[in-house]
């Protein structure tokens, strides 16, 4: 694993970290997936609030180790199972303590509001979050998402840390925003490294498939069978040899610089290990050029 800067912190964060956000996996599976992250040097887990299983596992696993050696976040979605978020100072004081109670951790390094909406992130907010902070139980604060409503708080430098969903087909906007939060000194994540319209997806069965004999017709025949399909400037994902199209996206991610770390969602410890050893691997040569070819005619 390799390790980069946690904005001003002084704290280095993991080139990957894992957020545990799969509501099909049993506390066993997310204890074991924390576990196997550890081992492969992976130091920050964020859990979404009111995930109980979660944060659980998170503070299991971590509990024989130096505290501030882990990075933990808390995720605020804008649905939350009591209903639409509430980020008033009860209501945010409550999600914390619950967190905290929970986990058994004695801070949360981090809280990341999703999407947020028009005058959430108010001068009110910010005082309850002064107040965590003084309190030693929250260290900074972010948001999640690409709407209008971070654009203003980007311009305004108004919280920490900024997620940005960064991947090979990342718009300019998206881009755009990752350079001001930078400029404004904030700590930039990356989310959705492999996104959904570029993976694989299986194409229909055919109704009578065709069908090939062997020589002038004799032989047995063999079916011709309808392959995964990809949009088309991404074909190249899956001919590159001994690696994959996830491990090409992720390693495309982990090439640009502005990023601390960029966030794995996995349901397995073998996914998990699949995964982290792309950190030390460097993409082909002549895929950043087909990658770059391919942004074009899929923005085109």
């Amino acid at each position: 694993m390799r390790y980069r800067s946690f904005g001003d912190s002084g704290q280095a964060i993991s080139a990957l970290s894992l957020s545990l956000d799969d509501d099909t996996l049993r506390p066993t599976q997310l204890n074991d997936l924390v576990v196997s992250g550890l081992e492969a040097g992976v130091n920050c887990y964020e859990a979404r609030a009111h995930d109980h299983p979660a944060l659980y596992a998170i503070g299991q696993a971590t509990a024989s180790i130096d505290r501030r050696l882990v990075i933990v976040g808390l995720r605020v979605p804008l649905e939350t199972e009591d209903g639409p978020r509430a980020l008033d100072r009860g209501s945010f004081i409550r999600l914390l303590q619950e967190a905290l109670r929970t986990s058994g951790l004695r801070w949360i390094d981090y809280l990341i509001v999703e999407d947020p909406q028009p005058g959430e992130i108010d001068p009110a907010f910010r005082a309850t979050v002064e107040a965590a902070r003084q309190a030693r139980r929250l260290r900074f604060v972010g948001i999640r998402g690409d709407n209008d409503t971070v654009d203003h708080l980007l311009a305004d430098a108004a919280v920490d840390i900024y997620a940005a969903p960064y991947n090979l087909r990342a718009s300019w906007a998206t881009r755009s925003r990752i350079r001001t939060a930078i400029h404004g000194g904030l700590c930039v994540m990356g989310y959705d490294y492999y996104p959904a319209v570029v993976r694989q997806t299986e194409a229909a069965p055919e109704a009578a498939p065709r069908r090939r004999s062997g020589l002038l017709g004799f032989g047995a025949a063999r079916a011709v069978q309808s392959l995964p399909e990809r949009p088309g400037p991404y074909h190249f994902l899956d001919r590159i040899r001994e690696w994959d199209a996830d491990q090409i996206c992720l390693a495309y991610a982990l090439t640009e610089p502005s990023l601390c770390t960029v966030q794995l969602s996995v349901a397995s410890a073998e996914v998990l290990t699949h995964l982290t050893g792309v950190v030390e691997r460097e993409l082909p040569a002549g895929v950043p050029a087909q990658i770059e070819l391919a942004r074009v005619a899929d923005l085109d």
